[in-house]
């Protein structure tokens, strides 16, 4: 069974990701907040990662905690889909896409808008992890 990790302050987009990836035979980890957030990944040892970009205490919080999964050799090939409404809430000037990929400045392997289809979700999950 593949292991998904989801990391999000939103409590009910963590229950609803998590009913979704449960149905369709996914095992889920989650937390809420950036605290021990390398710890918890490693501990998991999740196939993919869900990550939002904002939360409270950091409106770019994700894109660090992106950057410390990458620099990590043992989680550095783990999958990351950037999973947020930022585009929707015009915090950060343009828009981010699939484009935005970089290394550096967004090491991820997918960026999705919020509300994302359940069954878009899964089928972009699939496509990663095969």
């Amino acid at each position: 069974m593949k292991r998904i990790y989801i990391i999000d302050d939103d409590r009910d987009i963590v229950d609803s990701l998590s009913i979704v990836l449960k149905k369709n035979g996914y095992e889920v980890g989650y937390q809420y907040n950036e605290e021990n957030v390398e710890k918890n990944i490693s501990a998991f040892k999740p196939d993919l990662i869900i990550l939002d970009v904002m939360f409270p205490e950091d409106s770019s919080g994700g894109f660090n905690i992106a950057r410390i999964i990458k620099n990590n050799a043992e989680l550095v090939k783990v999958p990351i889909i950037m999973l947020s409404a930022v585009n929707d809430k015009g915090i950060y000037v343009g828009k981010f896409t699939n484009r935005d990929i970089d290394d550096s400045f967004l090491p991820v392997n997918m960026f999705l808008d919020k509300p994302v289809n359940p069954k878009t979700l899964v089928e972009k999950i699939k496509s990663i992890l095969g």
